[in-house]
């Protein structure tokens, strides 16, 4: 990344035709006389600079100066432009609703993108008041953007509540009510001692034919109802009214049913094996185990009734490993980073010497931009280590990942630790297990596709050889499985994001675009067959993640074509998956850099000051107490990026909220001047904003105080 210390001098934006009204105070509909420009500094004037829609003149005009902002929502990744000529191979799932606009890219990916989306819903839907109208040919300003939509409008399950109500008999609640006050209700029972040495009292109560109450010392442990003959399961349920519950079933060895478990009742109904007969009523205390049952039986098909299942089985027992175990990989899953890491802490704790946890534990750390934390996690699961040779495959390529995400990476050590992870994976894939050769897979494909991305991004000869041999061996891991299409397909999703990295790693590297043209038509079947929301935007959330690196990497490559189309479908997918995630502060940073490059495209090559504070408005949340920044030291950029929204706040009429900005803008520009990382130049663009804007609303003494503080800092020295 371009620090900020690389700053070119700031200038006054000239602009012409289409662009003078993006920053210009003058009413257009008021004959008054020519006001002062506002400024923008040089890096985040360059984004409005589009290859593709900007003739030569335009070009001309707004030169492309300075660094571009990250994107990404992961450090180290830049925006750029789009993926052109990239055309579908399947047909389009629906015509294009939108009609194309009368100027710019007529690219293969932009046809692309209308075939693919046109039925989706847009990210943010814009009130008619604010969505700018189709233009005319040659209509200068307030050119609309093409209809670019976001993935698929499903609203996910909000978390459910369970209705718990646990079962009693005749006033006796196993686990409250005492022997006494179950004689005194009933009468004197039969005592009897069961096989396994439990004692309990006996009744013949009409119409069942026995009720047993074990007992646990003095309290009723459970109760036991033997039907006097079959009745059907769901006639029963019903009659209890337990019918619209979740259930779960209970398997005998061989798979046969031989019950089925109302967990939050708290009751197992006995059936003849093979039938759906019902025999007998176990009503016991509610037990954490039902719940982890029948969570495992959801995992694949709802994951908010899983997540729930799991969360009530841990309230009920702390101390329940698996449950935390399974909710710990479905956390991390979801990118519930914060939660993942509390789950994996507990987990550890009840369990010190299970190596899973641990190697889950680091990999959260990971995710948590925690790399010197995840080494040290990841060196007590090393010395857990049994000669395993799956544990030993799984610790390599962690150690490959962390090296990867140190602040200053050892890319020979991670291409040596991911060799060590294929060496010991590899001879996994012919063991009969299937969930063995899964798990050596998922080592297989991701050491394949780090080796890569740690030579993309390292300083090593014949890269452009290299690299493709790495990720087309990759691509032969996902080939050359046979099991489940699911499987397989998510299989392919993580090459493609691995691939996409790479690209987006070096321009030595794989071009993006056949990567970005495989991952859109693979979005498309995957959506097909995923019923559950949650998993939904998990995908959503990879698929924005690889259209970012492939962003990246046609910058790298000096494409712009249509970046601001392929942008708003970027974030449009990082939207729809970043929903009910627990973004790190790195996502965060990068999700915002991407909207605030999205409404400054807006406003500088479209003049569209609406849509681009709507941009804004989801930006700055975003941003707003992310200490990310000040750990990169990037409080500058961050302060002159809130100094250039402020002009567009201002033109839609949102002065105070302008002003706002932009003092907020100040006091970031000023912190990071005195922590060496802004030349003190760079802050005569806000201060000269500021000045105009109370000159605008009549403050002469704020305005003069500001105009001479831009002439002091104008005067310190060039922006190097």
């Amino acid at each position: 990344m371009v620090t900020l210390r690389s700053r070119i001098s700031l200038l006054i934006l000239i602009l012409s035709g289409a662009c003078l009204p993006t920053i210009s105070l003058a009413d257009d509909g008021l004959q008054t006389p020519p006001r002062t420009l506002m400024r923008l500094p040089g890096w985040i004037e360059s984004m409005g600079d589009d290859a593709a829609d900007a003739s030569p003149a335009d070009r001309g005009t707004i030169p492309r100066r300075g660094a571009p902002i990250d994107i990404a929502a992961k450090a180290g990744t830049k925006p750029a432009a789009d993926w052109s000529h990239v055309t579908p191979v399947a047909a389009p799932v629906a015509k294009p609703t939108t009609p194309a606009p009368a100027t710019g890219s007529t690219s293969g990916f932009r046809r692309w993108i209308n075939e693919r989306v046109a039925v989706l819903p847009k990210p943010t839907e814009l009130s008619a008041s604010t969505t700018p109208a189709e233009p005319t040919a040659g209509q200068p300003v307030a050119e609309p953007q093409p209809t670019v939509t976001a993935p698929i409008a499903v609203t996910p399950d909000e978390m459910p509540t369970l209705s718990i109500d646990p079962a009693s008999f005749r006033g006796a609640l196993p686990g409250k009510t005492t022997r006494q006050e179950i004689e005194t209700a009933w009468g004197a029972g039969e005592a009897f001692t069961s096989e396994d040495g439990a004692a309990g009292l006996a009744w013949t109560i009409e119409p069942f034919e026995r009720v047993e109450v074990r007992l646990e010392g003095e309290v009723a442990s459970s109760i036991s109802i033997k039907l006097a003959e079959p009745v059907p399961l769901g006639d029963l349920a019903r009659q209890l009214e337990i019918a619209d519950l979740r259930t779960v079933a209970v398997k005998d060895d061989q798979d046969i049913r031989i019950g089925e478990v109302y967990p939050e009742r708290g009751v197992i109904i006995s059936v003849e094996p093979g039938t759906s007969n019902a025999t007998a009523i176990l009503i016991e205390p509610l037990d954490a185990d039902s719940f982890v049952l029948r969570a495992e039986g959801e995992i694949d098909k709802c994951s908010a009734y899983a997540v729930a299942d799991l969360q009530y089985a841990i309230q009920i027992d702390p101390q329940h490993v698996r449950a935390q175990r399974l909710l710990l990989a479905m956390t991390s899953d979801q990118g519930k980073w914060r939660q993942a890491l509390r789950l994996a802490e507990s987990a550890g704790r009840l369990d010190p010497d299970d190596v899973w946890t641990k190697l889950k534990h680091a990999g959260v750390l990971v995710a948590l931009n925690r790399p010197e934390e995840a080494r040290v996690v990841l060196d007590r699961a090393t010395a857990l280590a049994s000669s395993s040779p799956l544990v030993l495959a799984q610790t390599a390529r962690l150690s490959g990942r962390i090296h990867l995400a140190q602040k200053s990476p050892d890319y020979q050590k991670a291409v040596d630790q991911f060799g060590e992870a294929i060496r010991r994976a590899s001879p996994l894939l012919t063991k009969q297990s299937p969930a063995l050769q899964a798990a050596a897979r998922e080592v297989l494909l991701d050491a394949h596709l780090g080796t890569a991305l740690a030579i993309a991004k390292g300083t090593w000869q014949q890269k452009s050889r290299v690299i493709p041999k790495w990720v087309s061996r990759a691509d032969a891991v996902v080939k050359e499985f046979t099991g489940d299409e699911q499987e397989r397909q998510v299989l392919e999703l993580q090459l493609c994001r691995g691939a996409l990295a790479v690209s987006a790693g070096s321009n030595e590297a794989i071009e993006p675009l056949p990567w970005v043209k495989r991952l859109l038509e693979l979005r498309d079947t995957m959506g097909d067959g995923i019923g559950d929301p949650w998993r939904r935007r998990q995908m959503d959330w990879d698929v924005g993640q690889a259209l970012a690196d492939a962003l990246t990497a046609a910058q790298k490559r000096g494409d712009a074509t249509d970046m601001l189309d392929n942008a708003t479908l970027t974030a449009a997918y990082l939207e729809r998956g970043s929903e009910h995630r627990e973004l790190t502060a790195a996502e965060r940073k990068g999700l915002g850099e991407l909207m605030f490059r999205i409404g400054i495209m807006h406003s500088l090559q479209r003049g569209d000051h609406p849509t681009a504070v709507t941009w804004f408005d989801r930006a700055i949340p975003l941003w707003d107490d992310n200490d990310r920044f000040d750990r990169e030291g990037e409080l500058g950029r961050l302060g002159e990026s809130y100094v250039s929204m402020a002009i567009s706040y201002w033109q839609v009429g949102r002065r105070e909220d302008a002003v706002t900005l932009s003092r907020r803008g100040v006091d970031l520009m000023v912190a990071a001047v005195d922590k060496s990382q802004l030349e003190e130049r760079a802050l005569a663009v806000a201060y000269g904003n500021l000045a105009t804007m109370y000159a605008e609303e009549g403050d002469d003494q704020q305005s003069k105080n500001y105009a001479e503080m831009a002439s002091r800092a104008e005067a310190t020295g060039t922006i190097r």
